[in-house]
């Protein structure tokens, strides 16, 4: 992993206070699965969150439940570490892909994220900084470059699933689609012929918004 650093200039960490943070506030802490616990990088969590005056909120998500083991007992040896009489640790570990819509839910006024640098989301594969900034109000830490550690197998399923649901849909309504066709033609064989097209693209886009 690299050095950590804080990527952006205009966000100076001011010099550790023995004061307690403020009620409420938290460093949410974006974690992916694939990355790997350090002790360097839970010091500088640390030290984010006493110079900011935070508490942490350990954040990850997960689609496997066989990882979801090895990554609770990362979250818990980073958490102790983290702790001290002046910061607080909490985590939680979400199902799914979409980093956008969990940190929408948890994220409160007042809260800073943190997240690596270079990890996209999306079908357009944007940058999660990018994303999280244009929907929340919230200053954004970098802890490092994002270097996801997967198993072949695993990614190719997980790049499978997608594509096999998306063809299953287009056969799916190409099969129906063609018996609309058959249809004697009049203003609701075509009312409905466009219906089953707007449908089609609508659950392809669904579908795939699950993996993004």
């Amino acid at each position: 992993m690299n050095k950590l650093d804080v990527s952006l200039p205009n966000l100076t960490i001011p010099p550790v206070s023995d004061s307690k943070p403020r009620q409420g506030r938290r460093l949410i802490v974006l974690f992916p699965a694939s990355e790997t616990d350090t002790p360097s990088l839970s010091h500088r969590i640390w030290e984010i969150a006493r110079s900011l005056q935070l508490n942490v909120l350990l954040l990850s998500l997960s689609n496997d439940f066989n990882e979801e083991a090895q990554l609770r007992r990362k979250l818990v040896t980073m958490a102790s570490i983290i702790k001290d009489p002046n910061v607080s640790t909490d985590m939680m570990i979400e199902h799914g892909n979409d980093w956008v819509g969990q940190v929408s839910k948890v994220w409160q006024d007042g809260d800073v994220l943190a997240c690596y640098a270079g990890q996209k989301v999306g079908l357009m594969r944007k940058p999660l900084d990018q994303v999280l900034a244009s929907n929340l109000n919230a200053p954004i830490y970098f802890l490092s470059e994002y270097q996801p550690v997967q198993d072949p197998n695993s990614t190719f399923i997980s790049r499978a699933i997608p594509w096999a649901g998306s063809f299953a849909i287009l056969g799916g309504f190409l099969w129906a689609e063609v018996k609309i066709v058959q249809l004697p033609q009049d203003w609701a064989h075509t009312a409905l012929l466009y219906f089953a097209i707007v449908v089609e693209f609508a659950l392809v886009w669904a579908w795939n918004s699950i993996f993004s």
